[in-house]
């Protein structure tokens, strides 16, 4: 496992640019368990990042509908989605150490087969492994909303993101987002609003309702008790 969850960039004199990034390079605490998890599973079930596409048929060892969740926090609901959709490939990309552990924890222990992780930063994965029209749904749920706004240039569900994304989608596929910042809903609302491949799929064509197939989170139950509403926004390609 590379420990390293960015690719540095220099100019042609070899000075370091610092990029603008949507998350905090951060060591934060992780568990014995958790990291014993990396040491057994991550062989198993991680994929270390590389220059190259990656072949989700040679990967799973089967042919079946790819999902990508971006920034699964401790994997909860990624592994009980993966265990409600056997029929599915499912591939999850999150920056913390402390999540991947607890992600391979889980998915070893329910013995999940459909189920493949990244440590490392979601950007530079999708442009460098992620082929266009290969995958059949994208799911972020609760992105750092970075609510100041001198911080809103590190969001990262940005009109250029947004349109890279849209690109990895087969025709049909589906873009689902969840958030309990109502700016950050709206403001995701109006950098795809003028995206044209998407097809917002609220009949009012702002928010649905959340999909049964969404896992309530610890972290989406904690919100509840603190009043906060959540947003779900569905988005699916169109020719």
């Amino acid at each position: 496992m590379n420990n390293n969850i960015l690719t540095p960039i220099y100019n042609y004199n070899g000075i370091f640019l610092r990029q603008i990034r949507s998350f905090v390079c951060r060591k934060g605490r992780i568990t014995r368990s958790q990291l014993s998890a990396i040491q057994k599973y991550w062989s198993l079930i991680g994929i270390d990042f590389q220059l190259r596409p990656l072949n989700f048929l040679s990967i799973f060892n089967r042919d079946a509908p790819v999902v990508l969740e971006i920034g699964f926090g401790s994997g909860e609901s990624l592994v009980k989605t993966a265990m409600n959709f056997p029929n599915k490939n499912f591939l999850g990309i999150e920056v913390y150490k402390s999540g991947i552990g607890s992600c391979l924890h889980s998915a070893y222990s329910y013995k999940i087969k459909n189920l493949r992780i990244i440590y490392y930063d979601a950007i530079e994965v999708i442009h460098n492994m992620i082929m266009n029209n290969s995958l059949s749904s994208i799911q972020i749920f609760f992105p750092d909303p970075w609510n100041k706004k001198r911080h809103h240039k590190r969001r990262l569900l940005q009109k250029n993101f947004l349109k890279i994304i849209s690109k990895k989608l087969i025709i049909g596929g589906t873009l689902h987002i969840a958030t309990d910042s109502e700016s950050y809903a709206f403001y995701i609302l109006d950098e795809i609003k003028n995206i044209e491949n998407y097809k917002n799929l609220s009949q009012k064509n702002c928010f649905i309702e959340r999909p049964i197939s969404r896992i309530i989170t610890k972290f989406e139950r904690k919100g509840f008790l603190r009043g906060n509403k959540i947003f779900d926004l569905m988005f699916k390609i169109k020719k």
